[in-house]
């Protein structure tokens, strides 16, 4: 469930000439209100408490007040009102497919792209007409960065692998059958990506289709969150070996810790802020000791002889890359040249 928008202020409520109009207008000016589309406000300190991912909800609700019934809400948009992930926000205009145009208006605030939405394809969320999850998904993977898509079909190969059950551990086992866990995983993440596949094949001669098939044979739903999803891209660009993710390590106490990248016989966790910095992730604890804990946990991983070395990276690691580079140097992986780097093929088992 999404968090609450504050309300939305309208000059047409009074009539956009009335005096109540030019007041608002002019405490836009001063800085009172935020204008998020002509003839729209909001209170600027709500404005201000807001993460860029919620305001660029409030501003789809502000943009598709103004716009005839029947615009859906799309591409990066529709992702956003999804709870899909982004590595751009806040970035851009509001995004929506009228079905009634026959070519692509773009302003500064709008882009209206042409086009039919099968009825299948449209969903309602928050009062609002969205594209479905996988329309979105094809919609950001043609024409967004590769990043940005990458990320967004990592999201929804996830969450169907979660519909699915497929995380679920399953009958108690001992040992436990990790081979067949991942097994059930990349099935229910395949069966997505099929029918991901099959929506590419049949809309032929839309532009973007190649980007889109890339993307999608791509991704991965091993990724937790964004972080992982751009790390994985990172160690992609610098020539690392394919990892495995979210490998399981057990020893005569049972799980003895879980991975995020395993290059084969070492381990690279990557270090979100949100792991220290956010009082709900750490159950209560201090940030030393969550930080006590991931040490013990390590030393119990490394004990089981499954890796002999774990580095970590954070979100400027990878970013910068070079610092990932080094990291991925100082555990002995062997790095290709950047040119020479190619598009894992494989699926993980």
């Amino acid at each position: 469930m999404t968090d609450p928008l504050p309300p939305l202020i309208f000059a047409a409520t009074h009539g956009s000439q009335s005096r109540e109009a030019a007041a608002l207008r002019r405490d836009a000016r001063r800085g009172h209100l935020e204008t998020l589309h002509p003839g729209v406000f909001v209170e600027s300190a709500a404005w201000h408490a807001l993460d860029p991912r919620a305001r660029h909800r409030l501003t789809v609700h502000a943009v598709m007040s103004r716009l005839a019934p029947g615009a859906i809400a799309s591409h990066s948009s529709a992702a956003v009102l999804h709870g899909l992930p982004s590595a751009t926000w806040p970035r851009g205009p509001v995004h929506v497919i009228d079905p009634r145009r026959t070519r692509t208006q773009v302003s500064e605030r709008v882009v209206r792209h042409a086009g039919p939405v099968a009825p299948g394809d449209v969903v309602e969320i928050d009062g609002l007409l969205v594209t479905s999850e996988h329309r979105t998904a094809i919609d950001v993977a043609r024409r967004a960065s590769f990043a940005d898509a990458v990320l967004c079909v990592d999201a929804l190969l996830r969450r169907e692998a979660l519909r699915a059950g497929a995380f679920s551990p399953g009958p108690a086992a001992w040992p436990p059958n990790r081979e067949q866990r991942r097994e059930r995983v990349e099935a229910a993440a395949d069966l997505t990506r099929g029918v991901l596949l099959e929506r590419i094949e049949a809309s032929r001669g839309t532009r973007g289709l190649v980007a889109a098939r890339r993307v999608v044979e791509f991704a991965t739903p091993w990724a937790e969150n964004g972080g992982e999803s751009l790390c994985r891209l990172a160690l992609l660009t610098v020539g690392a070996p394919e990892p495995l993710m979210q490998v399981e390590f057990y020893d005569g106490q049972g799980l003895a810790g879980r991975c995020d990248f395993v290059l084969g016989d070492v381990a690279l966790e990557f270090d979100g802020n949100v792991k220290y910095d956010d009082e709900a992730m750490r159950g209560g604890r201090a940030p030393s000791a969550v930080i006590r804990a991931e040490k013990m946990r390590e030393r119990r991983v490394l004990r089981t002889g499954g890796v002999r070395a774990i580095g970590r990276c954070d979100s400027d690691d990878v970013a910068l890359l070079a610092p990932l580079a080094s990291t991925l140097r100082d555990l002995g992986v062997p790095l290709r040249p950047r040119h020479n780097a190619r598009m894992w093929a494989r699926r993980q088992k």
